[in-house]
């Protein structure tokens, strides 16, 4: 049984974030497999069957949260937090997509991949810390306070992973987007984010994807990344083109969708093995 507050905590004086990090990874792919791709990766990448196209209920997130995690396996777990508008697609909209994606990343890699639905929140360090990597989504503007912003940083710094992705499909506008690239603005002032170049091997590095993120809807700014200053490693990632809606499988081309899926199983092969 995992206790990942044990395993999720600063590095000591002198550890590397890669030492430390490793950590984590070997617990959840096992030893030796925690810095090789090919090791994670054995999985075929034919696509086969499409994801279910139910649309799901918000409910369907919800699991509690002192439920112990199983050894060995990774989380995909969705992020609680405010909305400062008025939309319907709050943080826990189409939670059929998150399903979808745990469901095509087992089938197409042979990482250990828990197929149940996890809620983490903001406000809650040590709820949020037990997952080395989280989603975030919606459709409107969102302002944390000032012990969420704390929280937020100090996961990231710890060498927590954010994958973020503006929710479209009413607006067609990029509020959460261009919040969540100010936030990161305010809370690294003197590194701010910027946008992925195309030959990053993010969008290389198990599926090819040579136009970047795919685009389904909204306003396409491309992908925009914080760089961790020194190793260049990406700490956190925010997509304005809704390919969490590409992962319902419900309003695009099969083509768009699985390539929305082979996008969010690159954000996360990335983040295991940096």
């Amino acid at each position: 049984m995992i206790d990942y507050r044990k395993i999720f905590t600063p590095p000591p004086p002198g550890l590397a974030r890669r030492e430390f990090l490793g950590t984590t990874l070997r617990t959840l792919v096992g030893a030796g497999a925690a810095y090789a791709a090919q090791d994670l990766i054995l999985g075929s990448r034919a696509f086969g069957a499409e994801p279910t196209a139910k649309a799901g209920k918000a409910a369907d997130l919800i699991q509690d949260a002192s439920v112990p995690l199983r050894t060995g396996q990774f989380v995909f777990p969705r992020l609680r937090f405010s909305v400062t508008d008025e939309t319907t697609d709050l943080w826990n909209i189409s939670p059929i997509g998150d399903a979808n994606l745990r469901h095509k990343l087992a089938e197409l890699t042979n990482i250990n991949v828990s197929r149940e639905p996890r809620v983490v929140t903001l406000g809650d360090f040590d709820d949020m810390a037990r997952n080395p990597l989280v989603f975030m989504t919606s459709e409107g503007n969102f302002k944390l306070t000032e012990q969420e912003e704390r929280n937020f940083k100090e996961y990231l710094d710890r060498g927590g992973f954010i994958f973020a992705d503006d929710c479209v499909y009413k607006t067609k506008e990029d509020r959460f987007f261009r919040c969540y690239v100010d936030l990161i603005n305010k809370l690294y002032p003197d590194n701010p984010m910027r946008k992925v170049p195309l030959d990053h091997e993010i969008f290389h590095i198990y599926y090819d994807l040579p136009k970047g993120a795919p685009h389904c809807q909204g306003v396409p700014h491309g992908m925009y990344g914080l760089f961790e200053p020194g190793t260049g490693r990406i700490m956190t990632v925010v997509t304005p083109g809704d390919i969490h809606c590409g992962w319902v499988n419900q309003w695009f081309t099969p083509q768009l969708n699985e390539q929305s899926i082979q996008m969010g199983i690159n954000i996360i092969i990335y983040f295991l093995t940096h």
